[in-house]
């Protein structure tokens, strides 16, 4: 069963590894090297995202198989951050499914924001699957946005 828990300290090292995994698996598949943002590769880093911001965990059963966190802007607007599954356990609908749960979580918020690299056409078909739309875009990134109404 597929469930969302707050990321804890301990969780910090398997969700590097999740997201080292990931990012790397992307990166490699469209620009031919490993590579994230800042501080993906970093337990430190993982650390400070619990510390700061609102963690979670993606579970399937017992097993951590991704993460993702959040930053209020304001009372009714949430940015989405780092979100990851597993590259094993990509492709099966988790990704879609941690999308509802969080915003089942949250129903004061009316507006959803996230990002995704220029060449994550699988990303952007997942949001844009979920109901995000395109706001703007430059050379590196692609900016969404989901309006609750």
């Amino acid at each position: 069963m597929l469930k969302l828990e707050r990321a804890r300290l301990e969780d910090a090292e398997a969700i590097t590894e999740i997201k080292i995994a990931a990012f790397n698996r992307e990166i490699n598949t469209y620009l031919g090297r490993n590579g994230g943002p800042p501080g993906y590769d970093s337990v430190e880093s993982e650390i400070d995202i619990i510390h700061n911001f609102i963690a979670y965990k993606i579970m399937l059963d017992d097993e951590i198989i991704g993460g993702l966190f959040l930053i209020p802007e304001g009372d009714e607007t949430m940015h989405f951050e780092d979100f990851v599954i597993r590259p094993s356990m990509q492709g099966r609908g988790y990704g879609y499914q941690t999308l509802c749960m969080v915003e089942k979580l949250y129903p004061n918020i009316k507006k959803w924001l996230l990002s995704t690299p220029v060449f994550s056409v699988g990303n952007q078909h997942l949001y844009e699957k979920f109901g995000y739309c395109e706001t703007a875009r430059d050379e590196n990134e692609v900016y969404y946005n989901k309006i609750i109404v």
